[in-house]
């Protein structure tokens, strides 16, 4: 009999010492889920400008980096003036080539960088309500599909680089 009760004794000190270990990997699961983080706080971003323009269309450049394992995907971009900005790609080659607005969000894989660069992917003002003024900057608002936002400042330059006709696209 005592050694019934003593082997009694003895799973129900097992059964007590496991039920922390269970608590300790749900806490873990959950604490790698709260340290992914949101889709912004994966995003940073570095050679930000936008071109300087005193009306209608221009455009915003940089290199978009996604430090997370998991995909960033860049849904809309807004400014304090309110104008309408839109993600822009060039589609085609040579003589060709066109630009054209985005389908659904501008994807950046896990671990990836996307250059928004002119004659490649940009940010697109498509009709400013206020002059973009070289040595300024503006500060866009970069939302996500799952719903974070984040700041980022673009220095204002002038740029005659590529010789980029924006206002041939106002049909878009």
């Amino acid at each position: 009999m005592t050694a019934l009760v003593l082997g009694f004794g003895l799973l129900l000190t097992g059964c007590a010492q496991s039920a922390p270990a269970t608590e300790q990997s749900t806490t873990s699961a959950t604490s790698t889920t709260a340290q992914q983080g949101t889709q912004a706080q994966a995003l940073t971003t570095s050679d930000t400008w936008a071109k300087a323009a005193e009306t209608g269309m221009s455009a915003a450049f940089g290199k978009l980096h996604n430090s997370a394992d998991y995909p960033v995907e860049l849904h809309q971009v807004t400014d304090a003036q309110g104008d309408e900005i839109q993600l822009h790609e060039m589609a085609g080659s040579g003589q060709d080539m066109s630009m054209k607005q985005i389908e659904g969000d501008l994807v950046i894989a896990p671990g990836a960088e996307v250059e928004l660069a002119p004659g490649g992917n940009h940010l697109m003002f498509m009709d400013l309500k206020e002059p973009l003024v070289a040595a300024q900057t503006i500060t866009l608002n970069l939302e996500f599909s799952d719903g974070s936002s984040t700041t980022v400042d673009f220095p204002i330059r002038n740029f005659d680089g590529a010789k980029e006709k924006y206002d041939e696209h106002a049909g878009h």
